[in-house]
């Protein structure tokens, strides 16, 4: 099933900066940028959700299961979720937040001093989330502005820039995790290993949320793993030996932790929206910032920026 679009929703049929398209496909309102490199990216409205991302030789760069749903209430397995205002604990899944659940608007920010406008070799759309569910637990209802800014680069890069802002009146401060949760496609997850977090200090949440710390060399897979690193650098590689490719995730101080996440075979039978053996063909590695919480008082902003570059070896 898919999600269909609400009667009273805007449909623009073509958007007037260059390289970028409105679409509602299969009832799936999104965005396409195409870049005159080659290079595309697709989000949806729904969530805000990045769900394909490919190179000049049509290559995709993402991984999205086969089972994804994209309907409510879930996100689409794959692609780059935004996890906000909470994140996944282990128990309640809720705790990811409701902005991945959500229907996104489009926005133009092209005079928000803020957002400078990306030089023309760019191609970028602009979003913005600022209701949320009226049953969502643990996060009353605080006014915000989400808004984020998707953009490829002259060498194909995908940069995801977000903006929270607190728009409380009641004078209440917030508080938020946040997170970029990205699945990468590799060939053979036994023949990839992660790169720039070694002798970094670790969240295990398979172990009750204690604290350990990474050994001297890259992190490969051999079973389940979900982790947050803190601390981290600002690029960390994703190494896949068997293809011969590498991503690396550039992001700011901003977002100072690493998630590490791969289901392995019992877990990934648990999950209905992926395939029992699709554990073997992706690994989320993720910035964020969801073991330290940001807290805004009104009119305080955040931003958060990753980039995703890729290269072959």
């Amino acid at each position: 099933m898919v999600l269909q679009l609400t009667a009273n929703m805007q449909q623009p049929a073509v958007l007037q900066w260059p390289y970028r398209q409105y679409d509602d496909g299969d009832g799936v309102p999104h965005i396409t940028l195409s870049h005159p490199g080659g290079y595309t990216a697709e989000i949806m409205l729904y969530g805000a959700q990045v769900v394909s991302w490919t190179n000049e030789r049509e290559e995709e760069l993402l991984f999205i299961s086969t089972e994804a749903v994209y309907e409510p209430p879930h996100p689409a397995r794959g692609g780059i979720p935004i996890c906000f205002p909470k994140f996944y604990d282990n128990v309640n899944m809720e705790e990811n937040g409701f902005a991945r659940t959500r229907m996104w608007r489009l926005e133009d920010l092209m005079h928000d001093i803020a957002f400078p406008v990306p030089p023309r070799d760019h191609a970028f759309v602009d979003f913005i989330l600022d209701n949320m569910p009226d049953n969502f637990p643990n996060w009353p209802n605080h006014r915000f502005e989400l808004r984020l800014r998707v953009m490829l680069g002259p060498t194909g890069d995908l940069t995801m820039i977000s903006r929270v802002k607190n728009v409380n009146i009641d004078g209440n401060p917030f508080t938020f995790k946040f997170a970029y949760h990205t699945y990468f496609p590799v060939s053979d997850i036994r023949a990839t290993q992660v790169e720039g977090l070694e002798t970094v200090d670790f969240v295990d949440y398979l172990q009750m949320h204690e604290r350990f710390t990474e050994g001297p060399n890259p992190i490969t897979f051999n079973n389940e793993i979900d982790r947050v690193y803190l601390n981290t650098p600002d690029e960390i590689s994703v190494r896949d030996r068997e293809l011969g490719r590498t991503f690396t995730i550039h992001k700011d101080a901003n977002l100072p932790e690493i998630v590490v996440w791969n289901p392995w075979d019992l877990e990934a039978r648990r999950t209905a929206d992926l395939g029992d053996e699709e554990y073997r063909e992706m690994v989320c590695v993720e910035a964020a910032a969801v073991e330290s919480d940001v807290t805004l008082n009104p009119d305080q902003e955040w931003t958060g920026t990753q980039r995703l570059s890729v290269e072959y070896f």
